[in-house]
């Protein structure tokens, strides 16, 4: 109770029943769970949707072997500055790894030492 219903009972003060309050915090307790269950059904709708708009505007780039691709240069920006090339090449698909890796090797026929993942190479347009 707060101060001023101390001298000047209030609605909420007037209405207030020990047992009727009791079985209704039961009441609630037992609803928790079912309460908890639609909040995750909303989160995982929720995450879905977001998912989806996300998703919709990307563009999936696959590679099949002899394909030709520019190789992103990262080391070009630490050794020769900003007016270096960004991307290298070409090179030619080899073999299509798992899971968007992809090897790759020259066009002299030598092989890259590892693999490089699609997000790293673009079609090479010539």
């Amino acid at each position: 109770m707060i101060p001023v219903e101390m001298g000047e009972p209030s609605l909420r003060q007037q209405k207030y029943e020990e047992t009727t309050n009791s079985q209704c915090l039961a009441n609630n307790l037992d609803l928790l769970t079912e309460h908890q269950d639609q909040a995750k059904i909303q989160e995982v709708a929720a995450k879905l949707r977001m998912a989806r708009r996300y998703n919709s505007k990307v563009k999936p780039r696959k590679f099949h072997p002899g394909d030709l691709v520019w190789r992103m240069n990262s080391n070009a920006r630490k050794v020769e500055g900003k007016f270096s090339a960004n991307w290298e090449g070409p090179f030619r698909v080899l073999t299509d790894e798992s899971k968007g890796a992809y090897r790759l090797q020259q066009l002299s026929g030598t092989p890259v030492p590892r693999t490089w993942n699609v997000t790293h190479l673009k079609f090479y347009y010539s």
